[in-house]
């Protein structure tokens, strides 16, 4: 397995993401992570389940977490010291035309509504279920962590909006003509894997998901951990399940 982590944070470096195919034997209860502190989000429809989130404090979620040797041991290699949940959240796919996640990318949100000052993040999926191609499977724009746009300097502009944060109207989204240059530089994959691989990625990696050819075809867990060290700078308008408070770190 050691060989493994370190193909991984090879690739995760080079490439902005990695994926180690069916890691995880013991996965936890999607509905065991419902509990009165989750919230639900809801495709345009208004009874399509979208995402939940918010269940770190879920005691079978930290349960779970914590005899997860391999997340533990990624987190730290990466990220160097002591982390804590900024965000927890599970997204559903379905056939809705809502069900989509523009191609964005992360830390923008992080910086420009919660204020933290550096991408000392890192985003670690889980896959609850088998993840195949026309499933709305996340796709990425491999090495585009390190290319950025002229005109992205100009996000801090951009005002919040709980609906620019959680639905198919996504802010810092990209043009149809943004995102033919980043593939035609860079090219487009597709992070299909079985249930319980793993992938992690670059909270600046270009990535996106479209809808379904099936309902509830999958369900992708996605945790982003931050760094303790990485403070931010002034107080989030956001609702706690978007942005923890509670920075106390994780005990393994």
């Amino acid at each position: 397995m050691k060989t493994d982590i370190e193909a991984l944070i090879n690739s995760y470096q080079e490439n902005g993401y990695a994926l180690l195919p069916e890691v995880i034997n013991e996965l936890p209860d999607f509905e065991a992570l419902i509990d009165q502190d989750t919230e639900k989000v809801y495709e345009k429809d208004e009874c399509t389940l979208r995402s939940i989130y918010g269940f770190q404090n879920n005691s079978t979620f930290i349960k779970w977490l914590k005899s997860c040797s391999i997340i533990k041991e990624i987190t730290q290699t990466l990220l160097g010291e002591q982390v804590y949940l900024h965000q927890t959240k599970v997204n559903l796919k379905n056939q809705n035309e809502s069900s989509v996640w523009p191609y964005h990318r992360d830390f923008p949100f992080w910086k420009v509504f919660d204020h933290f000052p550096d991408n000392q993040f890192l985003n670690v999926v889980v896959y609850l279920d088998d993840v195949f191609e026309g499933s709305g499977e996340l796709k990425v724009i491999p090495k585009s962590h390190n290319h950025f746009l002229a005109r992205e300097a100009q996000d801090e502009q951009i005002d919040y909006s709980l609906e620019g944060s959680a639905s198919s109207d996504l802010l810092f989204s990209f043009s149809a003509d943004e995102l033919e240059m980043f593939g035609s530089s860079y090219g487009i994959d597709s992070t299909i894997g079985r249930k319980g691989s793993l992938l992690i990625f670059n909270p600046n990696l270009i990535h996106g998901s479209g809808n379904s050819s099936i309902d509830y075809s999958r369900k992708i867990m996605i945790l982003t951990f931050n760094s303790c060290s990485n403070i931010p700078v002034d107080q989030s308008k956001r609702p706690n399940y978007l942005c923890n408070i509670n920075r106390t770190p994780i005990t393994w």
